[in-house]
This record gives structure tokens, sequence and C-alpha cells, in this order.
């Protein structure tokens, strides 16, 4: 009987490492379990979530690249968390809980959200990237971050 189940685990163990790096990511995210992901699957993701808020992908992409280098555990000085780097108190914006924002997926979605609002708000490219980086348009900082993601976009877009 022991051999049974042994046999049984090493066939879910082997349907599992050749089941799609999506398939296994997303599985994972559904069950509550820690999802690594590669840098390819985060870009599926990031382009995911441009389309769904209707952002330009290159722009979202070179967001995160400025962001957090493609670093789901990455935290700014400040607290900003994930990829997008969304600040604690924006989850609640995105109707989500803080702890959500370790999840790619979930930060991903918000920070195009985020920005698909300040972009909607703002009605300029430049002015919705220097509000998303430091909260309002008149920002040294953000304004030199804005025209960095913008020439990192046109790079690689």
């Amino acid at each position: 009987m022991k051999e049974g189940w042994a046999i049984a685990g090493f066939a879910v163990l082997a349907w599992y490492v050749c089941l799609p790096e999506t398939v296994v990511y997303h599985g994972s995210r559904v069950a509550h379990l820690p999802a690594k992901a590669s840098r390819s699957l985060l870009e599926t993701e990031v382009d995911r979530a441009a389309d769904a808020f209707g952002l330009r992908r290159s722009v979202l992409r070179a967001l995160v690249r400025v962001e957090s280098a493609y670093n789901p555990s990455a935290v700014s000085r400040v607290g900003a968390r994930g990829l997008s780097q969304v600040m604690p108190a924006n989850a609640a914006r995105c109707g989500i809980d803080a702890g959500k924002l370790w999840d790619p997926t979930h930060n991903l979605r918000c920070g195009a959200q985020i920005l698909r609002e300040e972009l909607d708000q703002h009605g300029d490219l430049h002015k919705a990237l220097t509000v998303y980086n430091c909260g309002r348009v008149k920002c040294a900082e953000g304004q030199r971050y804005a025209s960095k993601v913008i020439s990192l976009s046109k790079i690689n877009g």
C-alpha cells in the first residue's frame, strides 16, 4: 500500500513540474502559497495589468523597472511595496488589503489602477507619473522620475 502512495506522490510531483509556469504561479496564488515568478512571467503580468487599465505596456514596464527593477519583494525607504512600489495606504484605493501588495499580480494591478486614475485626472502622462511618484504635480524628484520612466518606455517600447 505504501508503494501506491509513493507512486501517486511521484506522479503528482511530475505533473506539477511539467505544468506551464503560469498555471503553477496562479495556482499557488489561489491556494495562498508562496509563488516565485520568473522575469518573463512578471513581464506577462505587467502587460495584463497595462491592458486591463488601458495603459501602454511599455510605460508600465518602464515604471516597474524604475520602481523595483522587477523585484516583487522591494521596499522603498518610505515603505512602498512590491513591483509597482505601492504605498500601503494606497491599497484601499484599489480595494485590497495592504497585505496583498506582496502578491505581484495584485501589486501590478493596483499600480496600474493608480496610474490610470492619475492619468485620467491630469490628462498628461508626465504629470500622472509625477503624482504617482510623489503625490503632487509640483515635485522636482517626481518630475525627474516621470522623465526617466517616459524615456525608458520609448527606448524599450
